[in-house]
């Protein structure tokens, strides 16, 4: 037998073994199926939640002010002082006419409650101006105006009205009727 014709030794064991090399090499290289796929989003994942953090606290800092170095502006307040009432002379006063009363007249006695001491004693110092304002007023009115809780209420906001009008700044509070008698 010739050279050429000896039988041909089997070579399949190494290319087997050679095969199996190459295999096992590309599975250290690149992990395959579910395994491989979390392990590309793990990384993915891990860096979006460190992301987050850092920016949420951040913000956190951020809107908390530490890192403002403007300072607030300070205001002060002055409270005013308990109310303080205030006793009103008694008025007496022709009112205007109406049909079925000839006569009409109203008589009050009044307290003003007053917001401090000093708006006592702006009322004390216009206490002429306010009056005076106040019987002027009296003598727009009529009788069937002032009848009634709503006719007396009225009144009463319109007492207000003209003595914060004249001690502006100052406070009136309300005003309270002692007596009240219309005729």
């Amino acid at each position: 037998m010739s050279e050429d014709a000896k039988p041909e030794e089997p070579r399949e064991a190494p290319e087997t073994e050679e095969t199996e090399e190459a295999e096992e090499s590309t599975e250290e290289q690149a992990p395959q199926g579910l395994k491989a796929k979390l392990a590309g989003k793990l990384k993915y994942i891990l860096v979006g939640v460190v992301v987050l953090l850092l920016g949420g606290g951040g913000a956190g800092i951020y809107f908390s002010g530490i890192l403002h170095t403007e300072k607030l502006h300070e205001t002060v307040v002055a409270l005013p002082g308990p109310p303080v009432f205030h006793e009103i002379p008694r008025i007496t006063v022709d009112l205007k006419p109406s049909p079925g009363r000839a006569r009409p007249f109203i008589r009050l006695t009044m307290q003003a409650e007053l917001q401090g001491d000093s708006a006592k004693d702006a009322f004390i110092a216009n206490e002429v101006k306010i009056m005076d304002a106040l019987q002027a007023h009296l003598r727009t009115v009529t009788a069937p105006e002032l009848s009634g809780e709503a006719g007396t209420e009225r009144l009463r906001q319109d007492f207000i009205t003209i003595i914060n009008r004249i001690i502006e700044p100052e406070i009136a509070i309300s005003v309270f009727y002692k007596d009240i008698l219309v005729r």
